[in-house]
């Protein structure tokens, strides 16, 4: 869709002129710098697709991008340690010519799956699919309904024994045999559509597992199509706060029968999630999460009668137990079942920090596995044999959201640190619980791959990143902050972005790079850091010093301290970040604290209002992109403030309307037509109440863009905040 830029209400509280059309070159250059480094990922020499671990055997298959090997597959023994190419890279290239009839380069990666029969990896190139086998290293080209080129999509599902394959279609599913033929198929139907779950197959492959989603009674917004005078209107199911939820229907199906049988609903509105099997094949595992966050159940259904039993019942009336960053990822996290059938570890912070605890099937508690002041962010895996459980846990009082790798036992007791270093780990257990893959990186060293045994004995290098063009750009790892959060107790931790060329003798306007939502850290504790930050880090390139702060509220520590605004969003947030400007500020004279703005996208472009609106003697200048607001999304605001019904006050309380009229200094605002995440009502009823009250804004709509601006617009857009604040704070010192 072509991208049509109009900017509406261009006069300033300021009384200033709106930027001119053609920056000056001086202007420009510093513009083409921000890009630079909101781009900075692609300057990072990495091999970036996952490994694969093969069935068995203790092996894996990576893609290497760095030299020796760079551009091809590698295939690694992690008893020995030893490494062995597929096949060289000019090789592979050679073969792929002559395959598709004409000279190739290839990309930087490509991502790849291990065939069904263990034998070779699948990949595709140029939107073909191929397969490279293990033993000779030849490349062939597959059909498209090949099933092992069926298994290079996500969405679709391979049978465990690999014989059969469920296929995600639009709006349906259906399941192929062996033989290709079609075993069941089902096909959807505007706004009721199929979808198959993670895990969905039986460990026997005699069942899987199916939801079809209900939206048809759900609130629709309208997304416009401007591309002609003759627009086009696509309604999309939102549900807002205090609307009807999506209805989730459970089905199992047996592909053997064509049987499909609909398993009966949970009571009440609640949010739905599959969460895997038992060991044995003789129950699926359901999640069910009450609309408001405060009841998660687990139930059991035995496939072949439908029959639904409830296990446990986790509740938190005071104020949750799980909301938007649990619907995300957080429900893959929550059952653990035990290798040897007796029991699953169910995560809780029912002690006030995520632990681990071990049930039976009959829901009875065995015992609390963890303990101690930090949480258990995931249960990594169990050992096969034996009690070993292996977990990521920030259990480092020194660095309260670094996700570190632990050792435990499933009898409780001492956890035994097995990552050597700090930062960020990812861990990929192999097969056999005897060996994993340890990704990790910090704020100052970019990404290493290691493989090493759990019993701690060996450990060896896979790859390591090479960031060499980021420090020839000038790149440098952001300042580390620690304040006091407004109640003068709780400690927050922050990150200081400076540009490159950064003197502490001139004295720097300060932008406030703000999200604060209670679902999401965005402080980055690795080293290339997230799309936030990157922006961060852009911005301040302009001339700025850019402060990033997790405020009170967030995740990733204690329970008390995500529950300080429960049911009072946007009270605590601004007066975090206040307070955590002063602090910066009172040892850094390089930080102008006349001269201070405030951005953020999404539920930090409410937040940027925020900022304007109840601390305009701080902030002089907000940038708000594509803002949220309360009453939008149910699953983002009702966890936390509770149902409209219940909570009037803090809904209204936490409102950027009714303080329209408090706005003093420059305000832009920014929305996509097409935004399916934050509908573009909440910038429209808030430009309708700043020109109710009689104030002046700058207005950026972006017809046909989503959310997230997509690449031409995505550099627009950046280029029209670094500008607003350039004209509005102006340049160092």
């Amino acid at each position: 869709m072509r991208c049509f830029f109009l900017c509406l209400g261009i006069l300033l509280a300021s009384g200033e002129p709106a930027a001119a059309a053609t920056p000056d070159a001086r202007l420009q250059a510093r513009l083409d710098l921000a890009d630079r480094f909101v781009r900075l990922p692609e300057l990072l020499r990495d091999s970036l697709p996952p490994p694969q671990w093969l069935r068995d055997g203790d092996q894996l298959v990576f893609w290497s991008g760095m030299e020796p090997d760079s551009g091809t597959w590698v295939l690694v023994n992690a008893r020995t340690g030893a490494m062995k190419p597929l096949l060289p890279g000019a090789e592979l290239r050679l073969q792929l010519s002559r395959l598709v009839g004409k000279t190739v380069q290839l990309p930087r990666w490509m991502d790849f799956a291990i065939a069904p029969d263990q034998r070779g990896i699948v990949f595709r190139f140029e939107g073909q699919p191929f397969g490279l086998s293990l033993s000779d290293g030849r490349v062939t080209a597959l059909a498209p309904a090949d099933r092992a080129a069926l298994s290079l999509s996500r969405s679709n599902l391979l049978s465990p024994e690999g014989q059969s394959i469920a296929v995600q279609r639009e709006g349906g599913f259906a399941v192929l045999g062996g033989d290709g033929r079609t075993q069941v198929e089902r096909s959807g139907e505007e706004n009721y559509d199929w979808q198959l779950p993670d895990k969905a197959w039986s460990p026997n492959g005699r069942f899987l597992m199916v939801w079809r989603n209900d939206l048809r009674g759900v609130h629709k917004i309208p997304i416009v199509d401007y591309t002609s005078a003759l627009e086009r209107v696509t309604l999309v199911p939102y549900v807002k706060t205090g609307t009807p939820l999506a209805r989730s229907e459970l089905y199992v199906v047996e592909p053997a029968t064509g049987r499909v049988t609909r398993i009966p609903s949970s009571e009440g509105e609640t949010y739905d999630w599959f969460a895997g099997w038992r060991p044995d094949g003789g129950e699926a595992l359901i999640l069910h999460l009450s609309r408001d966050g405060k009841r998660l159940e687990l139930w059991a259904v035995e496939p072949s009668s439908g029959k639904r039993r409830r296990i446990l019942r986790e509740e938190r009336l005071e104020s949750f137990v799980g909301g938007l960053d649990f619907a995300v990822e957080g429900w893959a996290r929550q059952v653990t079942p035990l290798p040897d059938n007796t029991g699953f570890l169910w995560m809780s912070e029912r002690d006030g920090w995520r632990h681990v605890y071990l049930y039976d099937y009959a829901g009875r508690l065995v015992r609390q596995v963890t303990r101690g002041a930090f949480p258990v962010h995931r249960v990594a895996g169990v050992a096969p044999k034996g009690d070993a459980v292996f977990l990521l846990a920030s259990a480092d009082s020194t660095a309260p959201y670094e996700h570190l790798f632990y050792r435990g036992s499933l009898k409780g007791g001492a956890l035994k640190r097995l990552s050597p270093g700090s930062g960020m780990h990812g861990i990929t257990l192999s097969p056999s619980g005897g060996y994993y893959i340890d990704a990790w990186s910090s704020r100052v060293q970019p990404r290493i791959r290691d493989v090493a045994s759990t019993d701690g004995a060996t450990r060896f290098r896979l790859t390591t990143a090479d960031a060499s063009a980021l420090a020839e750009l000038g790149y440098k790892p952001p300042e580390a902050l620690t304040v006091l959060a407004a109640d003068g107790v709780t400690p927050l931790q922050g990150v200081l972005y400076k540009p490159r060329d950064f003197d502490p003798t001139r004295h720097y306007p300060v932008v406030v790079y703000i999200y604060a939502g209670p679902f999401i850290m965005v402080v980055p504790w690795n080293f290339i850091g997230n799309a936030m930050s990157l922006t961060a880090n852009a911005i301040s390139q302009m001339g700025f010093i850019v402060m990033m702060l997790d405020a009170r509220g967030t995740p990733g520590r204690s329970k008390a301290f995500q529950d300080m605004n429960h049911g009072r969003v946007g009270q605590t947030e601004i007066p975090d970040h206040v307070a955590g400007l002063k602090q910066a500020a009172a040892t850094r004279p390089w930080m102008d604290l006349e001269r201070v703005g405030i951005t953020g996208h999404s539920w930090g472009g409410y937040f940027a209002l925020r900022g304007m609106l109840t601390a305009p003697q701080v902030f002089k200048a907000g940038y708000a992109g594509a803002p949220g607001a309360l009453e939008e999304e149910a699953i983002i605001n009702e966890p936390y403030l509770g149902l409209p019904s219940e909570n009037p006050a803090g809904y209204q309380a936490g409102s950027n309307l009714s303080l329209a009229g408090n706005l003093q200094g420059a305000l832009k605002l920014m929305h996509g037509t097409s935004d399916e995440n934050a509908s573009l009502s909440t910038t429209m009823r808030m430009a309708d109440a700043l020109i109710r009250a009689g104030k002046h804004f700058e207005l950026l709509i972006m017809p046909g863009q989503p959310h997230s601006p997509q690449p031409a617009a995505a550099r627009y857009y950046l280029d029209d905040i670094n500008q607003f604040f350039v004209r509005n704070l102006g340049d160092p010192r």
